[in-house]
């Protein structure tokens, strides 16, 4: 009989096998219901073959499991067995007297504790090595290689629709073994818990480098985290969550409430800050690595030392603490739009935490974890949430009113400040390092920088209030700072004609072009980002990835990336009306007038000019906001002019009184294409400037007498200039 029905099984398409299965799997499920009700044993069988049935379905038909959401199903067949295992132990510890309420307590059954917590491991250990064999079989009926995953697969499944289904299934067991050894977690204890929590952790980064558009499994890494108290990285995960093309609805719902929780622990810190007597703001770290170049007393007593040091430790733990608090409590307010009357306070004790967390210095400090890959990854996500944030308020609603109109415009407003000011943090102790190619702090300004350019209305920043404006303008101060001291950090010419990163021409990237495609771990971190997509699409994802693995390859990617950036940034941003460009000559960031190369390959002699005028004027680093204009009848303290080249001798040009500037030497062994600058005084006679330049030029330069507005110049070959320093 049995024989009989698999050759009826046998003959029939896999479509038709489903369905019979899934009619089957219905049947049996009504029989365990109307059991429940009448208060009977339902058949011990039928929960493993509906076990069975689920199965098949997956590896016979993958649309008819996909379009009846099969693998959920045979999940929550597993559920419903924790579920009840959950009850009968809480049952249990509740009958010891335990957990009850006060009153008469019934006598311990540790007898009986045990044997359901034995009983609940062994299903669970039981339905972890189910999923197990089940990533097999699917593996192997869709062509993934065995062993573990890796993310040339994820490339593959761009390519082959069959092998990106057998992913996604792959991609969802593992999410159900992640939560498999997080239950196991829940009741275990000791090292038992840990164990299993960090089985779950992997499982669920498993899954989410097998699929990283899918924000299931972060959103299970947020519940992670959530239990160790870890609010900042729970609200990392959770916006991680909803971040990417596949988000998890349930994340909002739970993001709202850790920010409300986080609400109560901040209002708490304020209120220890208040009775404690001390003012809320952090404690400035002394010693080594402030900068200041102070050195600890030579004591004999060692114990005195080993204090002061684990007083240090404290207080910077402490320090870490309530920035934590303090900067979820920020994004809370962004993310819920409530309290906003409190941003500028809370935004002010953030900011004042994040400098004193940083240090100053030569050196770097690491505060903000064990190591450095500690550090690093924390900053990365610190940044990353302030993304999410703008990239959150920024979105536009359809059928906004006019008072959310006007909301939106505020918090916006906000967000650009506090992003913009973190950074300008973040920039300008990079830029006091000694070496800021290996600071900790660098993955973190790649994944802005490149962000940024990924958003050129955001980098461009129009329609900006006062406080923004100031706010911005010592970012881009600190980040030409900070760009002008890492060029000297790798060999890497960044000359006019050079391919960008994958912000111009991403399709020119030759095929054995790796070092700018090399995805570096902050890469791995963040893919899948909604923001970063358009920067991460060009990069090489293939190769095995070990985090903090930096090695010298990784370090110089790195800054060429945030130098090409730099570039790409210099096109699209204004400073008080003025350029960013990188000068390839002096192989640095400039903010000035850019010399115009035209069309026939001529260097105007106006911009030369006006490029030395504001190497002499202007300070490139600490610019001045609002430059005084330039009056008629104003003296300038220096005038530079041409001297024509040796081998033309031409006598008439200066006259034998002129002083040259001693900075600027002329040069008696001048070639054709040689160009040398004199300077003189505002007191030299304006006729002789007005001479020379003519006669060079070849022509007249009409201008009216006693002014030195810009005349109509005539252009010179590039080649036949030379600045002589």
């Amino acid at each position: 009989m049995m024989i009989v029905q698999m050759d009826k099984m046998s003959a029939l398409s896999p479509r038709e096998r489903a369905q019979h299965l899934y009619e089957k799997n219905l049947e049996l499920e009504n029989k365990r219901r109307r059991s429940a009700q009448a208060r009977v044993p339902s058949d011990p069988n039928a929960w493993q073959q509906m076990r069975e049935n689920y199965e098949a379905i997956i590896l016979e038909d993958h649309s008819f499991s996909e379009q009846h959401n099969i693998e959920y199903s045979l999940w929550q067949l597993h559920y419903r067995r924790i579920e009840e295992l959950r009850a009968y132990y809480s049952a249990a510890l509740a009958s010891t007297g335990s957990n009850a309420p006060p009153g008469p307590k019934v006598p311990a059954r540790p007898d009986r504790i045990n044997k359901i917590r034995l009983q609940f491991k062994t299903f669970l250990s039981e339905a972890t090595g189910f999923y197990h064999d089940l990533i097999v079989k699917i593996r192997v009926k869709y062509g993934l290689p065995l062993g573990y995953f890796s993310d040339d697969t994820d490339n593959r499944a761009v390519m082959e629709t069959d092998v990106k289904k057998g992913l996604v299934s792959c991609h969802r067991c593992l999410i159900y073994l992640g939560d498999l050894a997080r239950y196991k977690g829940l009741y275990g204890d000791g090292d038992s818990k840990t164990r299993e929590y960090a089985a779950a952790s992997s499982y669920y980064l498993q899954a989410a480098s097998v699929w990283p558009l899918s924000g299931n499994p972060h959103h299970q890494l947020a519940i992670l985290a959530s239990y160790s108290g870890d609010e900042l990285a729970a609200v990392y995960r959770y916006f991680r969550s909803l971040a990417v093309d596949n988000p998890f609805a349930t994340a909002r719902d739970n993001l709202i409430v850790a920010f409300e929780k986080n609400r109560l622990s901040y209002t708490q810190l304020l209120g220890d800050a208040k009775i404690s007597g001390v003012k809320d703001s952090p404690v400035r770290l002394t010693g080594k690595g402030r900068g200041k170049g102070e050195a600890n007393p030579a004591s004999k007593d060692m114990k005195l030392e080993a204090g002061a040091l684990k007083e240090k430790t404290s207080k910077i733990r402490e320090m870490h603490k309530s920035f934590c608090v303090r900067f979820v409590r920020l994004n809370g307010i962004l993310f819920t739009r409530t309290s906003l009357e409190t941003f500028s306070e809370v935004l002010a004790l953030v900011s004042s935490g994040l400098s004193e967390l940083l240090s100053s210095g030569p050196e770097e400090e690491l505060n903000f974890g064990a190591d450095a890959s500690e550090n690093g990854l924390f900053i990365v996500r610190l940044i990353s949430i302030l993304i999410f944030t703008v990239h959150h308020v920024k979105k536009e609603a359809e059928g906004q009113t006019y008072a959310e109109i006007v909301q939106r415009a505020v918090l916006l407003q906000n967000a650009f400040t506090a992003v913009f000011e973190f950074m300008g943090h973040i920039l300008d102790r990079c830029a006091q390092l000694r070496d800021p190619s290996s600071s900790y702090l660098l993955p973190g300004v790649l994944v802005f920088v490149e962000w940024l350019a990924c958003c050129p209305d955001i980098a461009s920043g129009s329609d900006i209030d006062e406080k923004q404006s100031a706010v911005r303008l010592n970012f881009w101060n600190h980040c030409i700072s900070f760009l002008n001291k890492i060029v000297p950090c790798c060999s890497m010419s960044l000359d006019e004609n050079e391919d960008e990163t994958c912000f111009f021409n991403m399709s020119r990237y030759e095929e054995g072009e790796t070092e700018n495609r090399l995805a570096l771990w902050e890469d791995f971190e963040l893919r899948g980002f909604s923001p970063l997509l358009p920067a991460h699409g060009i990069l090489d994802f293939s190769r095995k990835h070990l985090f903090g693995s930096d090695g010298s390859k990784e370090k110089i990617a790195r800054v060429k990336r945030i130098l090409a950036v730099g570039k790409a940034l210099a096109n699209m941003v204004r400073i008080d009306q003025q350029t960013i460009y990188f000068d390839s000559k002096m192989k640095k960031f400039v903010i000035g007038a850019k010399p115009q190369i035209s069309d026939d390959g001529l260097l105007r002699a106006a911009d030369v000019i006006q490029e030395m005028r504001s190497e002499e004027t202007m300070n490139l680093v600490a610019l001045q906001p609002n430059p005084p204009p330039y009056t008629e009848g104003e003296e300038d303290d220096e005038v530079i002019v041409f001297k024509p080249v040796v081998t033309e001798k031409r006598n008439n040009v200066l006259s034998p009184k002129w002083p040259p500037h001693e900075g600027l030497k002329p040069s008696r062994n001048a070639s054709a294409d040689d160009l040398h600058f004199y300077g003189t005084s505002a007191s030299a006679p304006l006729d002789n400037l007005r001479q020379q330049a003519a006669f060079d030029a070849g022509s007249q330069i009409s201008a009216s007498p006693g002014s030195i507005g810009p005349p109509a110049y005539t252009t010179y070959p590039a080649s036949y200039f030379k600045v002589v320093s």
